[in-house]
């Protein structure tokens, strides 16, 4: 487990030199393979307990594992979710100050899972679903007409609001995305309060009517590299 997160301190290292804005909502995830689901959970909701007592700025911290997809077997997840940067490297500090926070919890868990990292954002408020959401469905994509996704989008979430679906539809692009991550750089999402919800919406998602606008309006634009649907565990 001291590989999974040996560059935890280090990672955005160069953030505050490679990003502009102030004001965002931040997401530093870490995708873990190898890990138990549970002891995963536990590690995460007592870093949770102490990080927060000690100070830490971070909105949650969540763990999740992934139930469909690539490897869902094998595949879990860990998300620190922020509201500005500059509370992300607030905490970076505030880490480093007390090692024996991960130590304790993370560091004895899991000793040969292998992690990759990816720090995304967009300028968009916290969604509350993207918070507190139990079930997500996602993609990691590598946008390869910028203007073209940008633009397209918002068309997105009001079709899919327009239909019923209850979840929120949103995306976030990468901020800071290891060489494992990449090409991918940037994360389409559904997040929904429950898997009931989340059912409803893959339905109203896969109607005829919507799978030719996405086709149409947002496939051309994107290469999926990695997709699957996540369950939360705290």
């Amino acid at each position: 487990m001291n590989n999974i997160f040996k560059i935890f301190l280090l990672s955005i290292s160069l953030l505050a030199f490679t990003i502009s804005s102030s004001k965002a909502w931040v997401m530093d995830v870490w995708t873990i393979e190898g890990m138990d689901a549970q002891e995963l959970a536990a590690a995460t909701a007592e870093y949770k307990e102490k990080a927060l007592s000690g100070g830490a700025k971070m909105a949650n911290i969540r763990s999740s594992s992934k139930m469909r997809g690539d490897n869902p077997q094998d595949t879990t997840f860990v998300q620190i979710y922020y509201e500005n940067f500059s509370d992300l490297m607030s905490d970076q500090v505030l880490a480093a100050a007390n090692p024996d926070w991960f130590a304790s919890t993370y560091g004895e868990v899991n000793q040969d899972a292998s992690s990759n990292n990816a720090i995304m954002a967009n300028d968009s408020p916290m969604p509350e679903m993207g918070g507190a959401g139990q079930t997500v469905a996602y993609a990691f994509v590598e946008v390869t007409s910028g203007i073209n996704f940008l633009l397209n989008m918002p068309k997105f979430q009001e079709i899919m609001q327009s239909a019923g679906a209850k979840v929120q539809v949103d995306s976030l692009n990468c901020a800071t995305c290891g060489e494992s991550v990449l090409p991918a750089n940037a994360m389409i999402y559904f997040a929904a309060g429950n898997m009931e919800d989340m059912g409803e919406a893959m339905d109203i998602f896969s109607s005829n009517d919507i799978q030719r606008w996405v086709f149409a309006n947002i496939a051309p634009h994107i290469n999926i590299t990695d997709a699957g649907i996540l369950a939360f565990h705290n």
